[in-house]
């Protein structure tokens, strides 16, 4: 569109005279110095970055606080001391279900450092200048690959890795609490398993509200609402199942309600 406009005002200046050439001449270069810079904005990647608020049902969780649980007629209490978990294989799912895959394959999120290793978790759209409209999250809480786990794989890629010392393979999810109604007043549930019959990595699906169309940059915020790891597909006596530190039936029972945890919360 320049070079036209060029064309144009100097076929103009040739039908002037030479001593009126000047004042035109500086106008027209100030018009298109002004006229031919490129207003339109470049074309650019999208950023979303992902933060989870980790919850006691409507209240924010907070280690060592004392959360109540009342059901048939008794009260339980916990007191959660600790919460560290792999979320791995993150990916944005978009409406015509193209999937947009986190920088890295691998995290683990720690609560008590309020920390996620080895770096914040963020995703970038593939292409620039593409409208992108995103609708759920998916990801797997805990270590599914069984070569993984033998190749030890996650020792150089994390500083403290959760791993078994005397049983092969990652703690998917660590979870420690105190609570006086458990027999030895504590709950320890150290969650993995990656062989039959204890495949305690999960799946999970975070549908959104709606699709929401991708900015330069986002932020998507889940929640992950700790009470529904004792009561959501499965119903966990304190009093009967407190202490878990290796693949079995109590393991599956934990993995499948961690599955049960995540909620969208918001997109912005």
């Amino acid at each position: 569109m320049c070079f036209e406009n060029i064309l144009i005002y100097f076929a103009y200046l040739n039908t002037m005279k030479p001593s009126s050439i000047i004042l035109p001449l500086c106008c027209i270069l100030l018009i298109l110095n002004i006229g031919c810079k490129d207003d339109d904005p470049k074309p650019f990647k999208q950023d979303v970055e992902l933060s989870i608020e980790h919850q006691w049902n409507d209240s924010s969780l907070k280690l060592n606080k004392a959360y109540y649980w009342d059901h048939d007629f008794i009260t339980d209490t916990i007191s959660t001391t600790t919460l560290t978990y792999h979320i791995n294989n993150l990916n944005l799912i978009t409406a015509d279900n193209q999937l947009i895959p986190a920088h890295l394959q691998y995290y683990m999120i720690d609560l008590e450092s309020k920390s996620v290793l080895p770096e914040g978790i963020k995703f970038t759209s593939p292409k620039e200048g593409v409208n992108y409209y995103v609708t759920a999250l998916e990801f797997t809480i805990g270590v599914a690959d069984s070569l993984t786990n033998k190749l030890g794989k996650l020792n150089s890629i994390f500083i403290a890795p959760m791993y078994w010392g005397m049983t092969q393979g990652y703690i998917n999810f660590k979870y420690e609490a105190l609570s006086p109604q458990a027999n030895n007043s504590a709950l320890i549930y150290h969650i993995g398993g990656y062989t039959k019959p204890y495949l305690n990595a999960r799946t999970i699906r975070v549908a959104f509200d709606k699709p929401y169309y991708l900015n330069k940059n986002n932020s998507l915020t889940l929640s992950a609402n700790i009470f529904k790891l004792f009561n959501s597909a499965n119903f966990i006596d304190v009093r009967q199942i407190d202490l878990i530190h290796s693949p079995n039936a109590n393991s599956k029972l934990i993995a499948d309600n961690m599955a049960s945890m995540f909620k969208f919360l918001s997109f912005k």
